[in-house]
């Protein structure tokens, strides 16, 4: 297996020695593209200082990596992962909770998206959904939030992101677009390998 990719739509191209724990300083999730290469989000503690106005450090060099347009470099935005955001308070922490849980995932893409509107996500739980909107709170420059308040959990409840029914980011007439060429449309689909479960506690 290649160090990095540059393929359109792989889920897989960016830099495989970055760890892909989400409390690592160096989060592959943190990684994205754009026309220097492969670099790492600004403002982390990984890139060295915690100013969001920095340039992203450049990991792997690639002029053009990005693309310009839908044709070039690894073109659309694309989904490389989803995950749960499991809070520190009673509401926040996806346990049980009568009317007063907060569900929130993340959305990570491949390069840096800029959201407008309201688009949202279906969490799956039984036969019931939880529609998450997306939030700028938490969000960065290709990882962003979406989350819905007010839901109620019980023990034992299954939550899928990501399901065969409820696989795509839904616009809502909102549009995700990659930062670099501000018109491209991003790929809203969650592949099948990087869906997620997670099971509520007590």
């Amino acid at each position: 297996m290649p160090l990095w990719g540059k393929s359109p739509d792989a889920v897989d191209n960016k830099p495989q020695f970055l760890p892909t724990s989400e409390d690592s300083d160096y989060s592959r999730g943190d990684c994205y593209a754009t026309d220097a290469g492969w670099v790492m989000q600004a403002g982390t503690a990984a890139s060295g200082n915690h100013n969001t106005s920095a340039q992203p450090e450049v990991l792997v060099a690639i002029g053009g990596l990005a693309g310009a347009d839908a044709s070039t470099g690894i073109q659309e935005a694309t989904i490389t992962s989803v995950r749960f955001v499991v809070g520190s308070t009673a509401a926040t922490d996806l346990t049980a909770g009568s009317g007063s849980q907060t569900v929130q995932i993340e959305v990570t893409w491949d390069e840096a998206v800029t959201v407008t509107g309201s688009p949202s996500m279906k969490v799956v739980n039984g036969g019931g959904t939880h529609e998450c909107v997306y939030t700028a709170t938490g969000s960065t420059a290709n990882r962003k939030r979406f989350t819905v308040a007010s839901q109620t959990l019980a023990e034992d409840d299954v939550l899928s992101l990501g399901t065969a029914l409820h696989d795509a980011v839904t616009l809502n007439g909102g549009t995700i677009k990659d930062t670099a060429s501000s018109s491209i449309n991003a790929q809203r689909a969650i592949a099948a390998g990087i869906r997620k479960t997670h099971t509520v506690l007590a």
